[in-house]
């Protein structure tokens, strides 16, 4: 009798032991459900009213990838000098493990962040898992050009990585699809940052992998034969692979990559895989780059700067704000938007003229980003770039 109340007791000490984890839980969900409630990230709030609200709040504090956002920190300040607001520079991947440390630890490191969705990551551990929010207001939403109508975060601005050539040897591109990258040309003569620790570089072979149907009708377009594998699962992964067996020049950085391609004095100068927005140095420095704004079967694929609003941030006005600031205002010519308004970054609203030599967001033959994609798949391709490279 006595062994039987025992196990009774163990039993209950058992059952409130599961009971109150299970109500832990439900006081985090329900603590969770009536922040977002409060934030009401679907109202549609003019910026002046915002100020009005963010007044009452505490110091902004924003977290991103670009010295552009840092600019944007600054016209911000002169803008509503009575909100306080800082800016912490972070990279991709640190980003990602920033956040998820700080929500796992309760601690309101950051109201909003900016950056982009690097092999997907952010969108399938941080948003999906109610880390970030999306905030859309539709005034903002309404004008922005499709497919960036439908992306999770408010996208900012879009970048390619892209095939670009120096344009002191070259009055036209020298190459007109990706393939031709892989010909005996063009051996050693391709300089492009490590694809190991560019997620950027990543995501555009990822895709091609995607769309490997494309690639190899392209491949029998350019050069009038079949394409045969050479132990690759598909076309996206034979190019790749002949990509970087002809010699390609792996650097530490695109900037160095791009320099190199701009800097040669050679008759036939290498060409380089580098991200778009380094056609800002040629109007700032005077580099001889262009873009191959014109290749099969497609240019590249988009990479989108979103701004995100972090789970619980008690600044949620201020971040609102910061946000609408960021994308340029009401009407498209806020200057919030000005540091990110250069020659290589595209714009992914159509009320924000953009007046360089590169074709427009509209007028390139893109693939869509797929960030699921990348999620699911970027494990098995960085296996096959360590045994590739």
């Amino acid at each position: 009798m006595k062994s039987k109340n025992i196990f009774l007791v163990m039993i209950g000490v058992f059952l409130l032991t599961v009971l109150g984890a299970c109500g832990g839980d439900n006081e985090s969900s329900n603590a969770q459900g009536a922040w977002k409630e409060n934030a009401n990230l679907d109202a549609e709030e003019s910026m002046d009213d915002l100020y009005e609200k963010a007044k009452e709040e505490g110091e902004l504090v924003v977290y991103a990838q670009s010295s552009a956002t840092e600019q944007t920190v600054n016209s911000f300040k002169e803008e509503y000098p009575d909100i306080n607001v800082s800016v912490t520079k972070v990279s991709s991947v640190d980003m990602l493990e920033k956040i998820r440390l700080e929500n796992e630890g309760d601690v309101q490191g950051a109201d909003v962040v900016v950056g982009k969705d690097s092999n997907g990551f952010w969108k399938n551990e941080l948003l999906d898992n109610h880390m970030l929010h999306s905030y859309h207001p539709n005034h903002i939403a309404d004008n922005l050009i499709s497919p960036y109508d439908q992306y999770k975060g408010l996208p900012i601005i879009t970048e390619v990585i892209t095939v670009m050539y120096n344009s002191d040897a070259n009055d036209n591109p020298p190459i007109e699809s990706w393939w031709d990258l892989t010909t005996p040309e063009w051996q050693g003569r391709v300089t492009m940052k490590n694809p190991l620790e560019a997620a950027d570089i990543q995501d555009l072979f990822l895709t091609m992998i995607q769309h490997s149907d494309e690639m190899e009708a392209d491949y029998e377009e350019t050069f009038g034969e079949k394409l045969e594998l050479n132990g690759t699962e598909n076309a996206g992964y034979e190019f790749v692979k002949r990509l970087l067996d002809n010699d390609v020049v792996l650097m530490s950085s695109m900037g160095d990559s791009v320099d190199a391609v701009a800097s040669s004095t050679s008759s036939e100068p290498p060409i380089v895989i580098a991200s778009s927005v380094k056609l800002r140095d040629v109007e700032s420095d005077g580099l001889p780059i262009q873009m191959v704004h014109d290749i099969t079967p497609k240019v590249s694929v988009p990479g989108t700067t979103s701004a995100f609003i972090i789970d619980g941030t008690p600044n949620v006005n201020s971040a609102k704000l910061f946000i609408q600031w960021i994308a340029g205002g009401d009407d498209g010519t806020g200057a919030g938007f000005t540091p990110f308004n250069n020659p290589g970054t595209f714009s992914t609203r159509e009320d924000i003229e953009q007046d360089f030599v590169v074709p427009g967001l509209e007028q390139l033959d893109l693939w869509e980003e797929d960030v699921d994609y990348y999620y699911q798949n970027v494990n098995e391709l960085r296996d096959f770039l360590i045994q590739t490279l």
